[in-house]
């Protein structure tokens, strides 16, 4: 655990931006990310996105899927090292999402790793994938 008083804020702000997307509003989570160069994002539909006009246009495109839902998460790890922190976290979406009559509901397992930018947190990268069984090579 962090002893930075900062950083549960930062962690708050990360929530309520996602919690914000589930319901088809990007703003708080692409104002909370870093603008730069070194912003990378590899999402859980795939693909992967290096340089903040990439991850932006990535976010919207995110935002457009969801219809209205909730995110949860359950905390695995946070690490501090001074201007650079990471969590990792189980995070479940249960949502309407576009060209779905019912509510869907995954987990992502999920790497958010801040950077200190001008005395703020600042998203430098998000890495979520579904979270599956452990299954051995051979299965797949």
């Amino acid at each position: 655990m962090s002893r930075d008083p900062s950083i549960p804020a930062a962690i708050a702000q990360l929530q309520a931006a996602l919690a914000d997307v589930a319901n088809g509003d990007t703003r708080a989570i692409k104002a909370l990310y870093e603008h730069s160069a070194e912003a990378t994002s590899f999402y859980g539909w795939g693909g992967y996105e290096v340089g903040w006009p990439q991850v932006d246009q990535r976010w919207d495109w995110a935002g457009q899927q969801f219809k209205g839902g909730t995110v949860a998460w359950q905390p695995l790890t946070l690490i501090d090292s001074g201007d650079l922190f990471y969590t990792t976290d189980i995070e479940t979406f249960s949502c309407r999402m576009d060209g779905k009559a019912d509510v869907v509901t995954w987990s992502n397992r999920v790497t958010h790793i801040f950077r200190r930018t001008d005395a703020e947190w600042r998203l430098i990268h998000r890495h979520a994938n579904r979270l599956e069984r452990q299954f051995q090579p051979a299965e797949r």
